[in-house]
């Protein structure tokens, strides 16, 4: 029962995936311009932004690894330390059941749509303690955006060493189904094709069709048919 639960709550993000637009670079852009809340102290810095995703608790789902699920909930994902969990008076709860994955909501300035994350130690590294967003997910392989944060200087205060800025970024990876390995990745065709292989029809593919390995929404457009053999997907 509970992996049938597990593919229908993963099921909800794929269409949404492929249209995907990063909205990060909205959301940095709005840290910098618009942020009027109030400095967060870390170490020696006074921080402007927010550790969350977003800078808010997002409405969403939430799958535990035991099985309970938990729907409508207001969830915050810290990605500057790496936490998610239920919103509790803007701090996390985090349950003593591992959370195993959850979706939220993007809000709507920046972008819409639904984001799945599922836990490292879904693809054999608990020890990385994250959440990766899943782009694509297939038999073959599965194709993760982990969304980061780090601290640097604030273009508007550039002067004080003591004032700093959350800027949130994104790394990739890839899961081979497989191998059952994850490997880090850049957004091009040298490391794309390395984690595909030495594939007749995605060559064949693209003989005829060009993709821009540089855009997120292409990789993923070819990963899917990737994974799904092509089927019903020729001359897409």
């Amino acid at each position: 029962m509970k992996k049938v639960t597990f593919l229908l709550f993963g099921m909800i993000y794929l269409k949404a995936s492929i249209a995907q637009i990063d909205p990060i670079v909205s959301y940095n852009r709005y840290v910098v311009e618009n942020w009027a809340g109030q400095y967060i102290r870390i170490g020696p810095y006074m921080v402007k932004g927010s550790p969350f995703f977003f800078g808010e608790s997002l409405s969403g789902s939430l799958l535990y690894k035991g099985g309970r699920k938990m729907t409508e909930a207001k969830i915050l994902y810290d990605v500057y330390n790496q936490k998610a969990g239920i919103d509790k008076n803007n701090d996390i709860f985090e349950s003593e059941e591992p959370l195993e994955e959850f979706v939220v909501s993007v809000p709507e300035k920046y972008g819409k749509g639904k984001l799945l994350f599922r836990n490292s130690y879904v693809y054999g590294k608990p020890e990385m303690k994250t959440f990766f967003n899943v782009l694509e997910d297939g038999d073959k392989l599965v194709f993760l955006k982990q969304f980061k944060s780090k601290l640097m200087p604030d273009p508007v205060n550039s002067m004080d060493k003591d004032r700093k800025i959350f800027e949130q970024y994104n790394e990739f990876y890839m899961y081979s189904k497989a191998t059952k390995e994850l490997h880090k990745v850049k957004l091009r065709e040298k490391d794309i094709m390395k984690e595909i292989g030495n594939d007749t029809q995605v060559k064949t593919y693209l003989s005829s069709k060009e993709v821009d390995f540089s855009k997120e929404n292409e990789v993923i457009s070819l990963l899917n048919k990737f994974n799904n053999n092509f089927a019903a997907l020729q001359g897409n």
